[in-house]
Parts: C-alpha cells; sequence; structure tokens
C-alpha cells in the first residue's frame, strides 16, 4: 500500500469523547509515527490535537439518515477527486452506516477496511434490509479490525465467510493518559478513592456502583471517597444518581467531563477503579480503551463479565469481572478490594504490565503495510 492514498473516515473525534473517538485519533497518531501517510476525514467540530492530515466534513456527527446521506455525499464527491482508488478505513459506526446505506451508489467501491467496535453487530441487523447491505459490505471488505474476541466470535457467526480477513488487534490505552510517572504518595490515613470515568448513562452502570457502595459496612464507608468523571449524557438518569447519592453517609462526587491532564492527575490518586457497564438489547461493550487507561495507572479494575470487557481485563490477574446479574458480586468484590491493600497491588501492577503491552503502531502496522 505504498503509494496507495490512506483515507480514514469518522464521524467521532476529539474533543467529543468515547471509544471510537479514541480508537481513531490514537491510530492517526501511530501512523505518522511510523510513516505511514494518512489523511483522516472528520467531522467538522474536530479539533487538530498533533500533525494530523485532517480534513473537514460539514456533518456534526449523528446516525441518522440526514446525517449518513450528507456525510456520504460529501465522501461520494471527494473520492472523485482522487484519481487512484484510496484505501478507505470506515472506523466507526458513523461512517459504516452512511456506506450500509448509500454505498450501493458507487459502481465501484474502493478497497476497504472496516473496524467493528461491537455495538454494530446489534444495531446494524435489526432492520432486514440494513443486514443484508452490512453483510455485503463485509464481505466486499479487504481487511475488517475487530477489539475482541467476542466482537470476532460474534461476527463469524453473522457472516462465517469472512473468517479469514477478520484481524483480532486490542486496543491500547489513549497516550495523553498513561501514566508516565510513580503514583502519588497518599500518606497513611488518606481515604482509599474510587474512580469511574464513562459518560453518564444507564448503559455504564453508575447506579450500580452506588448500590455497591450503600451496602458496604459503616466502617468501610467512612474509608473511602467515590469520584465519577464523565459527561451527563442522559439527565434523568443523573438525576437518579443524584437521589441514590444523597441516601449514602459516604464521601461521592460528580465530576463531570475533564481536561486529560486533570483526568490523568485523578487517575495517579485513585486507588480502584469500577465500570460495571450494563447489558442492554441495543449496544454492548465490545472492549472498554477506559479499562486499559485504568490499567496504566497501577489500578484494580472492577466491571461486569460482558461482551469485550473480558479482553481489556484478565480476570483474578489485572482486576475482578462479576455477573451482571448477580450485583452481590460486585458488591462483595468491592469490599474485597477496598480492605485488601495487597490484592489491590497486585492486580494494579500486573494490570500496568498488561497495558503497556498494547500498542496503538502494531494495530496501525497491521491495518496499512502489506
Amino acid at each position: 500500500m505504498d503509494n496507495q492514498k490512506i483515507i480514514l473516515l469518522t464521524h467521532e473525534y476529539p474533543p467529543k469523547r468515547g471509544g471510537a473517538g479514541t480508537y481513531c485519533e490514537e491510530i492517526v497518531y501511530a501512523s505518522q509515527k511510523i510513516g505511514i501517510s494518512i489523511e483522516a476525514w472528520v467531522p467538522d467540530y474536530a479539533i487538530k490535537l498533533n500533525d494530523a492530515h485532517l480534513y473537514r466534513l460539514p456533518v456534526k456527527g449523528s446516525q441518522d439518515w440526514i446525517c449518513s446521506f450528507r456525510l456520504f455525499k460529501e465522501i461520494k464527491n471527494n473520492l472523485k477527486k482522487i484519481n487512484q482508488a484510496p484505501l478507505l478505513h470506515l472506523a466507526e459506526p458513523g461512517s459504516l452506516r452512511a456506506f450500509i446505506r448509500f454505498g450501493w451508489v458507487i459502481k465501484k467501491l474502493p478497497n476497504l477496511i472496516i473496524t467493528i467496535h461491537g455495538t454494530e453487530l446489534i444495531r446494524f441487523c435489526k432492520n432486514p434490509i440494513e443486514r443484508l447491505f452490512f453483510l455485503l459490505l463485509l464481505k466486499k471488505a479487504k481487511k475488517i479490525h475487530v477489539l475482541s474476541n467476542f466482537n470476532r466470535n460474534e461476527l463469524i457467526k453473522l457472516c462465517p465467510t469472512i473468517k479469514d480477513k477478520i484481524l483480532l488487534f486490542p486496543g491500547a490505552p489513549a497516550r495523553n493518559l498513561v501514566s508516565d510517572r510513580a503514583k502519588f504518595s497518599k500518606g497513611v490515613n488518606k481515604n482509599i478513592r474510587i474512580l469511574c470515568v464513562a459518560r453518564i448513562h444507564p448503559r455504564k452502570g453508575q447506579d450500580r456502583v452506588l448500590q455497591s457502595i450503600s451496602k458496604l459496612p459503616d466502617d468501610l464507608k467512612k474509608k473511602i471517597e467515590c469520584l465519577f468523571v464523565g459527561p451527563i449524557v442522559k439527565k434523568n438518569f443523573f438525576l437518579k444518581l443524584e437521589k441514590q447519592k444523597k441516601q449514602i453517609d459516604c464521601k461521592i462526587s460528580f465530576l463531570g467531563d475533564l481536561p486529560d491532564e486533570e483526568l490523568k492527575k485523578i487517575y495517579q490518586s485513585s486507588d480502584i477503579f469500577i465500570l460495571p457497564s450494563m447489558p442492554r438489547a441495543q449496544s454492548v461493550e465490545g472492549f472498554g480503551f477506559v479499562y486499559l487507561e485504568a490499567s496504566s495507572h497501577g489500578l484494580a479494575v472492577l466491571a461486569h463479565r460482558i461482551g469485550g470487557v473480558g479482553d481489556a481485563i484478565k480476570d483474578k490477574e489485572t482486576g475482578i469481572l462479576t455477573n451482571p446479574q448477580k450485583p452481590e458480586e460486585m458488591e462483595n468484590a468491592l469490599k474485597t478490594l477496598i480492605v485488601d491493600e495487597t490484592l489491590r497491588k497486585q492486580l494494579g501492577n500486573a494490570g500496568k504490565e498488561w497495558a503497556n503491552a498494547h500498542s496503538w503502531k502494531s494495530v496501525a502496522k497491521t491495518l496499512y503495510q502489506k
């Protein structure tokens, strides 16, 4: 692919937070670092975080039909200006959905790489017609990148004939949030800090975190503090969390969305990371970069055993996975991590090694080089 133009297409990019946006920004940055020339076609709100070559498209970034049509129209018009067929990477659900809906308009599709994050396997198969065009696009793709064994297995069930072109490569922590110095010294009598980083949304399970804290003995509640970091995307759910919080005699704070440098400091001063993502009909946790971010800071990680989370957390080695249908497992695991400092450090140290073993450069080489 030496002389072939490489285009990464996404409708999610920083400053918008989320796994897909992180994926796209890190792939572009890693590609540049290893000498791969790549152009990112991004929404008009995107900001330039490094020397990335960005081409801003006049779209806002949603998956409704109007946005899909506008995105595809811009892509089609711009592809006409390129002499040689490019390698086009449909890097997240929004760009993929635009091609599922309108890709048939192009007589000869460019060489495609498709990344499957997880949710696509549910949402794009609900409508029989959309499912059909999704399968056709998968069959035409040159490479299909998945981030977890869960996604790989589900994809093969959906379309067995594409098995040989599926590439399983997990992502890595976002480079701006990776720990680059020793963890803060907190002192002997400081509270044990529990951290949850995610959008405030029912799928992320912040209510389960509060439920687990509420079940702790009173003496343990006095020894901990819990911080929630992330934008409020479901206001009614946030109001429910605030109501839960008032019923718990414990230091609990919602900090909203934070810049990377502030979030990094909070990671470094925390002890336990908890994010019990919940199974939902129209969504699945395909991997979870945030778990690797927490592990990179030496935090013991606690999560639900769903989707591709098991590829980000090694159960009983870098963290603890529990059954989402049995909340008492999460409650007991949290209590154990609070009282057992040795276990926390053991899981945290192993997690740091595990996170550091992941590389965005390896992903970029696999996707874009022959």
